[in-house]
C-alpha cells in the first residue's frame, strides 16, 4: 500500500470518526452511551481522532510518511519554523473565517 493510499484511509477512517463525535456533542439527545466524556479523557478520546485524520491528510498531500516531515521540520532554523509556522496558522484562520462566514449567510 502507499503512502498515499494509506494516508486516504486514516484521513477518511478517522476523520469519520471524528465527524461522529462531533455530531454527538451538537446534538446531545442523539448520543447512543450511558457515558459522556468529559475531562482530559474525554478531551483525549474527542481530539485523539481528529489528530490522526490531520496526520492522514499530511501523509496524502505530501505523499511522504508522517516521521519523514517532522524530521525536515525539525531540521529547519528556529525563524524559518517561525515564519513557516505563521503562515500556516494565518492560511488555516483565513480559512476557517471564510469557512464560517459562508455557513452563516
Amino acid at each position: 500500500m502507499s503512502i498515499r493510499h494509506r494516508g486516504l484511509l486514516v484521513f477518511l477512517l478517522c476523520g469519520g470518526i471524528f465527524s461522529v463525535i462531533v455530531y454527538w456533542i451538537a446534538n446531545p439527545s442523539t448520543y447512543p452511551f450511558d457515558f459522556y466524556p468529559a475531562g482530559p479523557g474525554g478531551a483525549l478520546l474527542i481530539g485523539a481522532p481528529g489528530g490522526l485524520a490531520i496526520i492522514g491528510l499530511l501523509e496524502l498531500a505530501s505523499g511522504k510518511p508522517f516521521y519523514q516531515l517532522e524530521a525536515a521540520w525539525a531540521s529547519l532554523k528556529m525563524w524559518q519554523q517561525a515564519l513557516f509556522g505563521f503562515c500556516i496558522i494565518a492560511v488555516a484562520g483565513t480559512g476557517l473565517f471564510v469557512a464560517i462566514a459562508y455557513l452563516l449567510l
